[in-house]
């Protein structure tokens, strides 16, 4: 009888979950799969060598290569391959290249990871993995099911069906947050896309209309703080977007209004050369995607300033930008990626970038990951060799912001900015204030940075970036920057200068060494405040061509 009641209770419990037996049915192959009847466009730039490497059967994937005709069934190198793999978004390589030996060479991946998952061979599972991989099948689905069999075609609709009913189902366990953000994106795509999901879109539209609301703050950043976000939610927004009309839906206002937002904070973390400020997770910018990005950019242009919401600001003048961090720790949620370089600051002149903060790795690598996240990596004072902000390591906790700057104050006048920093209060009993003041002509960025509370000792770090040639002087207290484009800068500050090494981590090719500018102070008590200035210098004028003697006439 025990056993009977426990039986039913399961029955009535899958009862209550509407998505369930639907799932179920079309496992088995009860129920057809709903037919897709629209494809967004991929806003993401495609690379035809890619292409060509994965029809050849060579997958390269952060880092490391695999050469095998079922990539599923090898041993992944790392965890980072096996999740790019399991991710999909590659396709878009395969659709660029749209020849029968991409469609074919696509059809034999994606039968492939039906048949792994068949076998319950382990592979990565995250929702967010999952939302990626619905996204890129859709997008490629042209690819894939023109000129393919019944056969593949019935496994792909109910394989990709399968996930989607998964993905509804889960988002109700997910709280808010980077996840909840992109299933959501995931499920709105697909409800457009196939045919008969009405109450899908309704649902899933509302939803993501909220936490769009919830993410984006007023001025356009990211809850998180990373400009990297920026990019890929206004790629994935904006082809969302299109979809609404193409099915005679409107679209969420939150999701107009979010997009719109963004644009002019894409501009804002821009640098001349085209690259986004290392801040708070940051890596390597994608200059095509940030290109794409701001091709649909109907703000005329328009620069903010400032980002109060998101803790950010903006020097500029006669092309020189000065862009510094004034913001506090992320909420714990999304703090998983958020860097202790609170006040750091990141300069540049015309097309070349002059400091930078190290920013993070493109791969994944955990010990690069932590490294780059403390205050040493960044373009700001470090206190008693300790971060301003304490990372979790534990179960639960780990990656996210402990306790870090909750108080950050600033002030601004023009081209003027004074700002302080509590990090260090509970940690050293200090706080950090900075004040910058950039020069009308752009020609000078003068600092002040000082320590105030207990006696600790302090290091001023200026991490240059690898292109710029750095040359120490005779002068204790100064040192000299060659540009590549031959522009010279010096900086100079009242206390000795050391050149030591550094790394950039967000290069095309890779980490890279560097050199940084540290002014070590041993106590605060007896230096609170060091001044420091970078001043671009005058190119010496070409010698005026003597003037030729005039003939006489003979």
């Amino acid at each position: 009888m025990a056993l009977s009641l426990v039986v039913a209770a399961s029955l009535r419990a899958a009862a209550a979950l509407p998505a369930l037996p639907g799932r179920l049915r079309v496992g088995i192959g009860a129920t057809p799969a709903p037919a897709l009847v629209l494809v967004p466009q991929d806003l993401r730039t495609a690379d035809p060598v890619r292409a060509d490497e994965l029809i050849d059967g060579v997958y390269v994937f952060a880092g490391r290569i695999v050469t095998r005709t079922d990539p599923f069934a090898a041993s992944p190198p790392n965890v980072e391959w096996a999740e790019a793999l399991a991710g999909f978004s590659w396709l878009r390589h395969l659709r660029a290249a749209g020849t029968p030996e991409a469609a074919e060479a696509g059809r034999r991946l994606v039968t492939a990871w039906i048949d792994a998952q068949a076998r319950g061979r382990p592979m990565p599972n995250s929702v967010a993995l999952s939302a990626e991989r619905i996204r890129a099948w859709i997008g490629a689905s042209g690819l894939l099911l023109a000129g393919a069999d019944q056969v593949f075609y019935r496994r792909f609709s109910r394989a990709l069906w399968r996930q989607v009913r998964q993905l509804d189902f889960q988002i109700a366990r997910l709280s808010p947050g980077i996840e909840r953000l992109a299933v959501l994106v995931a499920l709105v795509t697909a409800g457009l896309c196939m045919d008969g999901e009405d109450r899908l879109v309704a649902r899933a539209s509302r939803l993501l209309g909220e936490e769009l609301d919830r993410q984006i703050l007023p001025d356009g950043c990211h809850v998180s703080r990373d400009p990297s976000m920026l990019v890929g939610l206004v790629l994935d927004l904006l082809p969302l977007r299109q979809l609404f009309p193409a099915r005679n839906a409107t679209p969420p206002a939150a999701i107009l209004t979010a997009v719109d937002r963004m644009m002019p904070m894409i501009r804002f973390f821009q640098h001349g050369d085209g690259t986004l400020a290392r801040f708070n997770g940051m890596g390597q910018t994608a200059i095509d995607q940030v290109a794409t990005a701001l091709a649909y950019d109907e703000t005329r242009g328009l620069t903010p300033a400032s980002a109060p919401r998101g803790g950010y600001e903006r020097l500029e003048a006669g092309g020189t930008i000065a862009l510094i961090d004034t913001g506090p720790a992320p909420p714990p949620a999304f703090s998983a990626r958020a860097h202790a370089g609170c006040l750091s600051l990141e300069l540049s002149s015309g097309l070349e970038t002059i400091v930078i903060n190290c920013g993070s790795p493109s791969l994944q690598r955990a010990t690069w990951r932590m490294e780059a996240r403390k205050t040493a990596a960044h373009s700001t004072v470090t206190v008693a060799e300790r971060s301003s902000m304490t990372v979790g390591r534990g179960l639960y906790t780990a990656g996210l912001v402990l306790s870090g700057p909750r108080e950050v104050s600033c002030q601004r006048l023009d081209l003027t900015l004074d700002a302080r920093h509590d990090g260090y209060l509970g940690r050293a009993g200090v706080l950090h204030r900075r004040r910058l003041r950039l020069a009308a002509a752009g020609d000078l960025l003068e600092g002040v940075d000082r320590i105030e509370g207990e006696d600790r000792a302090y290091v001023l770090r200026f991490h240059i970036h690898p292109a710029v040639m750095l040359i120490p002087t005779e002068h204790p207290r100064a040192a000299l920057l060659r540009l590549a484009s031959g522009e010279g800068w010096r900086f100079l500050a009242d206390q000795p200068v050391a050149i030591e090494e550094s790394v950039a981590l967000t290069l095309a090719e890779g980490p890279r060494r560097t050199l940084q500018l540290a002014v070590a102070v041993p106590s605060s008590a007896a230096v609170p405040a060091v001044s420091w200035s970078f001043q671009k210098l005058e190119r010496p004028r070409p010698a005026p061509a003597a003037e030729a003697e005039p003939e006489l006439p003979l």
